[in-house]
């Protein structure tokens, strides 16, 4: 491995311990009132934007909680979906859920959809003609022109990668949303060829298109 590749992924190591303790330091009263607020700005968002279904996570551990967005989605009567990991393949298969007790314990311990449950036809090849509007996405943290860092593992960058080898030029594709407190906030992620930007990203102080920063960005 080259040598920048190394440091790189020292690096990543290095913030993702550093954001996770960060994260984990949160009071449950507090990270419940925050992610409320994040919430808060993700559906009246959503509402505005006039979007029909959404793609989602189960939050786990200290993870930003989601459930009162999903809570207001399935109140709505919009399509949601949530992600099943199969850890042989590497892949995500996306699944409608209709309530909170239809998922149960997957892999890593993470709520998700049940084995045998329907999937959405071809989303993990990006053969799927259906695609959720938009799709909110986990991580440890961001920055301002939408850089993520995840948990190093790459599920949504295949997911995002074969929607987009599946749909060459649609711009209907699924806009990618981040959801994070704002301590997860850095200056600049380190971020690799295949490390996706998010469209947007929203915090409990706000909502900032990232494509716009990305613009002004250098």
């Amino acid at each position: 491995m080259p040598e920048r590749s190394i440091e790189l992924a020292a690096r990543k190591r290095e913030l993702r311990a550093g954001k996770a303790a960060l994260r984990d330091g949160l009071s449950l009263e507090d990270r419940a009132q925050l992610s409320a607020r994040v919430c808060n700005h993700a559906w009246s968002w959503f509402t505005q934007a006039g979007a029909a279904s959404l793609l989602a996570y189960a939050p786990f551990r200290s993870e930003l909680d989601c459930l009162p967005l999903l809570r207001e989605a399935w109140a709505g009567g919009h399509d949601v979906w949530l992600p099943r990991v199969d850890r042989e393949s590497g892949t995500l298969s996306i699944h409608p859920v209709g309530s909170w007790e239809e998922l149960v314990p997957g892999a890593y311990g993470i709520p998700e959809p049940a084995a045998g449950s329907k999937a959405l036809a071809g989303a993990e090849s990006g053969a799927g003609r259906h695609l959720p509007d938009v799709v909110f996405v986990p991580g440890l943290a961001f920055d301002l022109r939408g850089g993520r860092l995840g948990y190093g593992r790459g599920y949504y960058d295949r997911l995002r990668a074969a929607w987009e080898q599946g749909h060459p030029g649609d711009t209907r594709r699924p806009l990618w949303i981040g959801l994070a407190f704002g301590l997860q906030l850095l200056p600049e992620v380190p971020l690799e060829e295949h490390d996706a930007l998010m469209d947007l990203l929203i915090t409990e102080n706000g909502i900032w298109d990232c494509r716009k920063e990305r613009v002004t960005w250098n």
